[in-house]
């Protein structure tokens, strides 16, 4: 993942563990956009704007064994 692709899933409301991680969320959790990390993403890289769910997904496409990786190396 980039740094304005993590700049923009931190303005979102994300975090790294809801992006490196395929688990379900507590029913009653929801992202919550932060307005001051949206500004400075907005500054930073306005041109790589894109959602979360979008971030997420190009770094799955992009790095497909990475979880995978870091597992075996952790044992």
């Amino acid at each position: 993942m980039s740094a304005p692709g993590m700049m923009w899933l931190l303005a979102d409301g994300f975090g790294p563990w809801e992006a490196a991680t395929s688990y379900e969320p507590e029913p009653d959790w929801s992202p919550q956009a932060d307005h001051d990390l949206a500004a400075i993403a907005e500054r930073f890289a306005p041109e790589r704007r894109a959602s979360a769910a979008a971030i997420i997904a190009q770094a799955a496409q992009e790095f497909p064994g990475f979880d995978d990786t870091v597992m075996k190396l952790c044992r």
